[in-house]
């Protein structure tokens, strides 16, 4: 018996992203059904980046606006309440995807019902596409899902995953009194909560690094403590709220 394709919902976050989303957009309509989604959340452009998401002018493409700039990790967030689709994916604004990406992440949950989680390394490109010659891991180290590996260093990407439904639920509202990574968060809801993250090492997108990428820059010292503290305390406190209501 053939197993339904399930429903895509792909989950964008946008801000000042006219340079680049057009080509990203244009790279993952292409690999999705008629009954698929795009969820487009702008947080409060100052360039043309909504006018070049409504040129595309495909009904799949739905576009949402911050009146206000809330950040990126709300940005996610908001995306994520509005999809529908079976699977999630989550897509940065300035990337592409390789074009066996959706097929390859769709055969991973259909071959592993116990998946939840699924991520692929990335090709590392410039302003230009051009190659720089090594993927992500390679720079980053082997990826790890566990909680403890990804305190140390985190190892999730977020415009490589994608995710179950199911997980949704768990993973919303993102913490209101931490600071939290949203792709970080996923992946260690999804660990906490005993579902399996699967890694497939190919190069399933093309990460553009360029100096207006929100993530270009380095984090110093301080900053990173601050982001794992914060980490921390968002996944005790989770841990405790499902200990106190399992009783």
């Amino acid at each position: 018996m053939t197993i339904p394709r399930p429903k895509v919902s792909v989950c964008m976050a946008a801000f000042q992203g006219e340079k680049f989303i057009a080509a990203q957009l244009a790279s993952i309509l292409v690999q999705l059904s008629e009954a698929d989604e795009v969820i487009v959340v702008d947080d409060c452009s100052a360039d043309r980046t909504r006018d070049v998401v409504r040129r595309m002018a495909d009904s799949r493409v739905r576009l949402l606006e911050h009146a206000v700039n809330q950040g990126v990790t709300k940005t996610f967030e908001d995306a994520l309440t509005q999809a529908t689709g079976e699977v999630i994916f989550l897509s940065d604004q300035d990337d592409l995807w390789a074009a066996d990406k959706v097929q390859s992440i769709l055969d991973i949950f259909q071959s592993q019902r116990d998946v939840v989680v699924a991520a692929s390394n990335a090709a590392l490109i410039g302003q230009s596409g051009q190659s720089l010659g090594r993927s992500y891991y390679q720079l980053r180290g082997q990826f790890r899902s566990g909680l403890l590996s990804n305190l140390i260093r985190c190892k999730f990407l977020g415009c490589t995953m994608a995710f179950r439904s199911e997980l949704l639920p768990k993973v919303l509202p993102f913490p209101r009194t931490f600071q939290v990574l949203h792709d970080l968060w996923i992946g260690s809801v999804n660990s906490l909560t005993g579902g399996r993250t699967f890694f497939l090492d190919q190069n399933l997108v093309l990460y553009r690094r360029h100096p207006d990428s929100v993530t270009a820059g380095k984090l110093k010292t301080g900053s990173r403590l601050k982001n794992r503290l914060h980490h921390l305390g968002a996944v005790g406190t989770y841990w405790l709220t499902s200990m106190m209501g399992s009783r």
